[in-house]
Parts: structure tokens; C-alpha cells; sequence
């Protein structure tokens, strides 16, 4: 079997692939993990096998080119442009032929910007899960098996999921679902509980080296960074970005060490927090995620252990001059306080508001009395 369009999970695609040379593949499957561990393009894959589709070897063609077979289906989280009445998934299909093959890895976020929704957020709507339950109601086109693969299981409304719960309930045969999702808590638990979980793991370290190591001359420290993320990794080969992120992240810095010597600066603070805001959201994320590694890399270098510290420096910062005032006092509460900002940004929650509280937060917690 050929898995061209996944990176690394050698033993999860063992796995599926005795279960498909077992006959033993449940009709429902609900593969749990973020977008950067590769999820849909296994998924993917997995399910031109099911489909016996001899484009699967064809290593020609294009992942949208492949996935145009009358038997597979995709149900999408959208969004209800003006003066549409009902939309259906069917009806973004090429953007979503486009997005795979430029971001098999991408993410909810990217996918919502590659559609220019702005900053809403898509739904999987009832009428879209009734729409699938009629096509799979008729024979399949080339008499085989059919597979409909469900991108997006907790962006589901109440009223999508207990309808696909349906559908699972009495499965039409030889029929496959394939659901995709990143947080199993934030989909239906009857759903859930229909499903055999396939959880993924982060992609292995040298399958990740082997795609990048022409493309950087430090593959090693950006795979590091990544943690098994391959969407994570193609962001951090954006060195531009980096900079950026140091400068901004130095800056904010700064203004702390400021406000704590003289309250005058709190507009400055609160001006450094409105500049995050200006970000998209994406960015916002790539952003925090820095944040939480230079902490974590400051600790560690505070600690003599620089040996396993990634920061690599793209404004001439030096890292040591910060490292005392991260220390066993605030590391956890610092790092912390970028995981929930990154956490409820995910959720939708004010950013103002959210980057307003990081900053002062961020001045609290930087100590200048350092022993």
C-alpha cells in the first residue's frame, strides 16, 4: 500500500493497513489529534484504499485529483455566506480540492481563511449530514464500498449531531465513516462511543528531518520545536516570522521591566497589547506558541542547561540577559499564561481582552529583584 501524502506514523498506517487486508474495518472510525500530526491525509489515503481506487498508486497525481471519486464523500465545516439560504459542503468543494493539496496539514483556523470568512467560525449543519445520509442511501456508483469522511466532528451543531448519530446507528452497508476531529470531549459522547478511537501521536522526529533537512541548515532545532507537528514545522521555516515574533515578544518584555519601575508605562503596555490584537488569528496562535518555548528555553538556560535549549536568535537578542528573571518562581505561572491565552483565543474568546490581561500578567510576573 502507498501512504505518499503521509509523513511518518509508520505504525498507525500498519495498523490500518491489517485492517483492511483482516476485513476487520469498523464502519466508523473517529481518528482524534491535531491537524499537524496528519490526520486527513492519512484519512485520506486510508480511504482510497477502502475504495480499492487504482489512483492510489498513481503517484502522478495530485491528492485533489485523487480524492475526486464518486463514492467518497466530505462533509466540511462552513459558513452561510449573505443571501444564502442553505449552503451544503458540496458547494466548496474546490476550495477544499485547493486546500488539501496546498495544506493537507492545515488546520480549522486556515482552512476558515482560506475560504475568507473572516473571523467566523464554520459549522457542520444539520442539512449538510442529511444531504450525505441521501447520497448513501442510493447504490454506489461503482458497486463497492463508499466512504464519507467527516472533517471537523466537534464543529458538528446539536442538530448535525444527533442526526449523524442516526446514521451510525444504522449504518447503510459497506459504508465507511470517517470522522476527524482534534478534542474528543467537544463531540457528542453517544457519537463517541460508536466510533473506534484512533488516536495519533506526534510525526516521528526523522520523518519530519527527512521532509525538511534541504529546505534549512538547523532541521534538527526546528523539529524539536515542532514537537511532532508538521503544520507547527512548516511555520517555523518561516524565519521571517520568527524575527518577527522575537522582536514583539522583546518588546513586551521590555515595557514590563518599565511598568514595574514606573506605572507611567502602562499605556505603552497596553499599546504593545493592541498590536497583538491586530494579528489574524493564526498568527496570534504562531505567536504565544513562541512565547511558551523562549520561557521554557529561558528556564533552561537559567539552570545551566543549555545543551537542550532550541532559542536560535534572529535579532542578535542574547538570551541570557532574560534567563535570571525566569526562574522557579514564575516559570510555570508565565508559561501557563501563554497556554490559556493560546487556549481561549481557540475558543473564540475576546482577544482585547485576552492580550490585555497577558500584558499586565506579564508584568507581574517578571521579577526584577533576581538573587
Amino acid at each position: 500500500m502507498h501512504w505518499r501524502n503521509v509523513i511518518g506514523q509508520k505504525n498507525l498506517r500498519n495498523k490500518l493497513e491489517y485492517l483492511i487486508e483482516t476485513s476487520q474495518v469498523p464502519h466508523s472510525q473517529l481518528f482524534i489529534g491535531p491537524s499537524g500530526y496528519g490526520s486527513l491525509p492519512l484519512v485520506i489515503e486510508f480511504s482510497l484504499f477502502l475504495l480499492e481506487d487504482k489512483n492510489v498508486s498513481n503517484a502522478a497525481k495530485k491528492i485533489s485529483e485523487r480524492c475526486q471519486h464518486p463514492d467518497l464523500h466530505f462533509i466540511l465545516p462552513i459558513v452561510k455566506k449573505k443571501n444564502e439560504k442553505v449552503v451544503y459542503s458540496h458547494d466548496y468543494i474546490q476550495d477544499w480540492l485547493m486546500f488539501i493539496d496546498e495544506k493537507p496539514y492545515g488546520s480549522y483556523s486556515e482552512w476558515f481563511e482560506s475560504i475568507n470568512v473572516g473571523n467566523r467560525q464554520g459549522l457542520i449543519s444539520i442539512v449538510d449530514i442529511e444531504n450525505v445520509r441521501k447520497k448513501i442511501s442510493l447504490k454506489a456508483f461503482n458497486g463497492g464500498a463508499r466512504v464519507c469522511i467527516l472533517w471537523g466532528a466537534e464543529k458538528m451543531s446539536n442538530q448535525a449531531s444527533n442526526a449523524f448519530l442516526k446514521i451510525l446507528e444504522e449504518p447503510p452497508k459497506n459504508t465507511y465513516f470517517l470522522l476527524i476531529g482534534e478534542n474528543q470531549e467537544e463531540i457528542l459522547p453517544t457519537i463517541v462511543s460508536r466510533c473506534q478511537i484512533v488516536n495519533l501521536r506526534p510525526i516521528e522526529s526523522s520523518a519530519l528531518t527527512d521532509v525538511i533537512e534541504k529546505k534549512t541548515n538547523n532541521p534538527e532545532v526546528l523539529v524539536a520545536k515542532a514537537q511532532g507537528n508538521f503544520n507547527d514545522l512548516l511555520n517555523l521555516l518561516n524565519s521571517d516570522k520568527d524575527k518577527e515574533h522575537e522582536a514583539l515578544l522583546i518588546e513586551g518584555l521590555r515595557t514590563a521591566f518599565k511598568v514595574k519601575e514606573n506605572k507611567k508605562f502602562i499605556v505603552d503596555l497596553i499599546g504593545w497589547s493592541a498590536s497583538l490584537c491586530e494579528f489574524g488569528k493564526e498568527e496570534q496562535k504562531a505567536f504565544l506558541e513562541f512565547g511558551i518555548q523562549f520561557f521554557r528555553d529561558a528556564y533552561l538556560l537559567n539552570y545551566s542547561l543549555d545543551d537542550i535549549v532550541t532559542f536560535q536568535t534572529k535579532t542578535n537578542f542574547d538570551l541570557s540577559k532574560i534567563a535570571p528573571y525566569v526562574n522557579d518562581m514564575n516559570v510555570k505561572e508565565l508559561v501557563t499564561l501563554f497556554e490559556e491565552t493560546h487556549f481561549n483565543i481557540l475558543r473564540n474568546g475576546n482577544v482585547k481582552m485576552l492580550f490585555i490581561n497577558l500584558a499586565f500578567k506579564l508584568s507581574e510576573l517578571i521579577y526584577l529583584d533576581v538573587k
